[in-house]
């Protein structure tokens, strides 16, 4: 063959291997309904910008115009097809180009069993997930500026709570049903609210990268005052299936007094992979705190009978006392499906007929707190608050405490129909939990230390079902077969009732706790240089009856609950664990309402509590949280502002003390604390996405009177004007 009837063929081939990519990629492409529009988009684009498919071809024909026109040139051969050869790689690189053009503009659609199909379009979902099952509880991200008022995160939740009057210090909630638990280091629980666990850790999965930045602070106040809050959260998908959040939380304060500096942060950095069959569900926690302790005003006279100009001014009972604590907490949940084709009814979409889950669940957790102080011999308010007792240095304390987690669990759970059945999943699990204690003993002079090793073996069995949006339930138990846990048994069981006579539904769950377990190892044994006990405490049984209604259309939520406790564990007046041996009833009731007249908004949060014995469990009748404003849209759908004020309020009561060698609160019986209003006036603006409040704090400080403590001995903060911005942003 000639020369040009070779080139000729080329060409045709060109054209040929051409037309063939266009029609594969475009039925490929067309296959899927919710990627014809972008597909279709991305085409009209290229050929606006003539830069379509049509480029190779063009570059085809210049290609044999070139050749003709150099036919008779004084060009070598080898210069002709050395030129031949880079013109057809020059067009294979455009067709590769306009392959991947295509490729990539295929939308990020994630494909799996454990998301719902009305919520994998949604941009950005959240949810907490279970560790001994690996599913899923979906959220409502925290994004207006009704959500992002409460500063400290404790009021998000609870419309009372004791702490210890700045952000960052310990914390206790007054609802009963409410309050964290910590059973391997009790130490830790009043702290757990201002960071996560994995149990609480939000995970996300986002159509695009999404971050939040927040401050909340006393912005303009003098640096020895000034508190500062900050939050920054990023969260991004890698594919759609896997994500990746990091996230970084500071609460703390300069302090009232002149030694009560905290610095409470949160780091944790998490992924989350939702496949076909695989789910995935990973972390890592860190929590640091600093504090300077100073044991409480020395005289709660100074506040409550007399002004003063300056609370740096206002005496305490501590001159030099610190506490450091820290927490790690590394863990991994994943599960894979199979599915189980037992009959033709069963169908070709997974998730659904007979499926099983295999899954391993993995954690590694390290507490760790360290208390120091100097008493002189001569101070003897300071040697007070700890009832005179010294029992290892007469004037200095270096105590510290230490608790390592190594815990694995491999669980099945069996779909045995399908995952909307009444009886949906079976489940069944097994765990092995070390438990690693250091706590100093005085016969460590002569043995030297060691640490407490306990191997603890259980096993946990559970059950869920629904029936379509109507009726949902799941139960689990957990009995401990061996180590320090042995023969603990608790049962979880949860029903649910959605009814949709209006808009949003009406929402009824109920929940049945019932547990059998021996107290912690803090309350059992424990040796300090200013508390010692070695206890050998009964089992406490506790059994908790709670009912939750939730009517959205109406802004009214409701909570009751009761609670029988055999046996239970307190911290008595000198912070001494002791156990309580009979029963003490709670009975609980919480009421959430929002009005609205116009443009006035009334909204309530109320708890009403009765605790049969105040001497062990004291409990307020009555906290309240009430949140009074005016709403106005300044510009549509750009500016609304509300101008009101928010109090909380709670009735007297023995309220806790605190010990800052223990970290914990404890029962005090000199004076009861409560019927004080405590009310910040406000300017509350959402700007587009951007949550920004002003507060005025306290702002009626002295009216009734003067008795705006929180805690025994602590006081909540003074009159100040407080700043907040919360900026959640992502790209469109």
């Amino acid at each position: 063959m000639s020369k040009k009837t070779i080139t000729q063929i080329k060409y045709l081939l060109s054209i040929t291997a051409l037309c063939a990519v266009v029609l594969f990629y475009i039925p490929a492409h067309s296959a899927n309904i919710r990627q014809i529009d972008t597909l279709k988009t991305r085409q009209d684009t290229l050929k606006t910008r003539q830069d379509t498919l049509n480029v190779p071809v063009d570059s085809l024909s210049n290609l044999s115009d070139t050749l003709s026109a150099h036919k008779d040139s004084t060009l070598t051969k080898r210069e002709i097809r050395y030129r031949t050869r880079q013109r057809e790689k020059a067009v294979r690189d455009s067709i590769r180009a306009s392959n991947d053009s295509i490729r990539w503009s295929k939308p990020r659609i994630m494909d799996t069993y454990i998301v719902p199909d009305s919520m994998q379009s949604k941009r950005l979902i959240t949810w907490n997930h279970n560790n001994y099952l690996n599913n899923i509880t979906f959220r409502n991200p925290d994004t207006t500026f009704n959500e992002n008022f409460y500063d400290y995160p404790f009021y998000r939740n609870d419309p009372g709570v004791t702490y210890l009057g700045i952000s960052g210090s310990a914390a206790i909630s007054h609802n009963y049903f409410s309050r964290e638990k910590l059973r391997d280091f009790e130490m830790f629980e009043p702290w757990l609210v201002y960071s996560n666990t994995p149990e609480n850790l939000p995970f996300y999965n986002t159509k695009t990268p999404y971050t939040e930045l927040a401050y909340w602070g006393t912005l303009f106040a003098n640096r020895d005052k000034e508190e500062t809050n900050i939050k920054f959260m990023h969260t991004q998908n890698l594919s759609p299936e896997l994500n990746l959040n990091v996230t970084y939380k500071r609460y703390g304060s300069k302090g009232l007094l002149s030694r009560e500096s905290t610095d409470n942060r949160t780091f944790s950095i998490s992924s989350n992979y939702l496949g076909r069959r695989y789910v995935m569900h990973s972390g890592y926690i860190f929590q640091g705190i600093k504090r300077e302790e100073h044991g409480g005003l020395a005289n709660e006279k100074m506040v409550l009978d007399t002004t003063f100009d300056d609370p740096k001014d206002l005496t305490f009972i501590l001159a030099s006392a610190d506490n450091r604590l820290k927490r790690n907490t590394l863990f991994l949940t994943h599960s894979y499906g199979i599915p189980i084709r037992l009959s033709k009814k069963d169908t070709l979409n997974y998730g659904e007929g007979t499926t099983t889950y295999f899954g391993h669940s993995f954690e590694y957790s390290t507490y760790f707190k360290k208390y120091t102080d100097e008493i002189s011999e001569n101070d003897s308010l300071a040697r007070a608050l700890y009832n005179n007792m010294f029992l290892i240095s007469p004037t200095a304390t270096f105590d510290s405490s230490r608790v390592g987690i190594f815990e694995n669990r491999v669980f099945i759970r069996i779909q045995p129909w399908s995952k909307d059945a009444i009886v949906s999943k079976l489940d069944g699990g097994i765990g092995h939990k070390i438990l690693s204690i250091y706590s100093f003993r005085p016969e460590y002079y002569s043995t030297g230390a060691r640490n407490s090793v306990h191997n603890n073996l259980y096993l946990y069995f559970g059950a869920a079902g629904n029936f379509r949006k109507y009726f949902r339930w799941d139960a689990i138990a957990k009995y401990d077969i061996s180590g320090y846990y042995a023969n603990n048994f608790s049962l979880d069981a949860k029903a649910g009732v959605s009814l949709y006579p209006v808009e949003g539904g009406i929402h009824l769950n109920a929940r049945l706790h019932l547990e059998t377990r021996r107290p912690g190892w803090f309350s059992n044994s424990y040796y300090s240089n200013h508390y010692t006990w070695n206890n050998n405490f009964e089992n406490i049984t506790e059994t908790k009856i709670e009912g939750h209604l939730d009517i959205p259309h109406f802004k009214l939520s409701a909570f009751a609950g009761y609670a029988i406790i055999n046996n239970p564990v307190y911290h008595g007046i000198q912070g001494i664990a002791a156990q309580h041996n009979d029963i003490v009833n709670i009975l609980s009731a919480y009421v959430q309402k929002d009005f609205k007249l116009g443009f006035l908004h009334l909204d309530h949060r109320v708890l009403f509590q009765m605790t049969s014995n105040n001497e062990v469990i004291p409990l307020p009748a009555l906290s309240a949280n009430l949140r009074y404003y005016m709403q106005f849209e300044l510009v549509k759908n750009v500016l609304t502002a509300q101008f009101g004020a928010d109090a909380t309020f709670n009735t007297r009561y023995y309220a806790p003390a605190y010990s800052p060698a223990l970290g914990i609160f404890h029962n005090q019986n000199d004076r009861e604390i409560g019927n004080y209003p405590y009310i910040d006036a406000f300017v509350n603006l959402q700007w587009k996405r951007t949550s920004i409040f002003v507060k005025y704090i306290n702002a009626t400080q002295g009216w009734p009177d003067s008795d705006y403590f929180s805690a025994y001995r602590y006081i909540r903060p003074v009159t100040a004007i407080k700043f907040g911005i919360h900026w959640p942003f992502y790209v469109k």
